[in-house]
């Protein structure tokens, strides 16, 4: 069984699956986020995903959780 695409190659791999999903963070949505020591403003720009598109067997409550 092969692992290569069920597990990301590194941390920036993690986060940008992160980021095509939950949308890049910003300001707006999370203030303070470019203070962070590691925040990049040249991180590529995502939207937010529709979640019950993303995970739809997943019921109202754990989108919420999701998000």
């Amino acid at each position: 069984m092969s692992l290569s695409r069920a597990v990301p190659c590194s941390l920036i791999d993690q986060l940008f699956r992160i980021f095509r999903t939950l949308g890049t963070p910003d300001e707006a949505a999370w203030p303070g986020v470019s203070a962070l020591p590691d925040y990049k403003a040249t991180f590529p720009r995502w939207a937010r995903q529709d979640l019950a598109k993303v995970l739809p067997p997943l019921d109202d409550e754990g989108r919420k959780l999701l998000a």
